[in-house]
């Protein structure tokens, strides 16, 4: 018998002083990322989401003299979602119990420009630490 989660990931980890929970940055702001994406799902602000969001952030850092590293900015952030069928999914249809005015979900390049402001740009700015 063949069982398994039906997904695949790569584990890592280390103690860092880059965070006060002694995470990476990158791991501790990708978490932030995907706490967001769920956040703005559950609360019907982007209803069109849909559960098994991945986050991925990249960060360009300098090393010192001493060998220690500081972080420079943010290189690159990959949002992985599932969705909604664009210009076709209605929101009646896409979330139960929902007896509001009817929507359609927007454009792919609504979608995305939609998870751009509301989740990385707000997760961004938000209070770390």
């Amino acid at each position: 018998m063949d069982v398994g989660a039906g997904d695949q990931g790569i584990m890592f980890g280390y103690a860092s002083d880059e965070t006060e929970d002694c995470m990476p940055l990158t791991h501790s702001i990708a978490t932030r990322l995907g706490k967001k994406l769920t956040d703005v799902r559950k609360s019907g602000h982007l209803w069109w989401l849909r559960p098994d969001g991945k986050t991925q952030v990249t960060i360009q850092y300098i090393q010192k003299v001493d060998g220690s590293v500081e972080p420079q900015k943010i290189h690159t952030v990959v949002i992985s979602t599932q969705h909604a069928e664009p210009l076709k999914a209605k929101r009646t249809q896409e979330c139960a119990g929902y007896s509001g005015p009817e929507m359609i979900a927007p454009s792919m390049e609504e979608m995305n420009k939609l998870i751009i402001s509301e989740v990385v740009v707000k997760t961004l700015e938000e209070p770390f630490g």
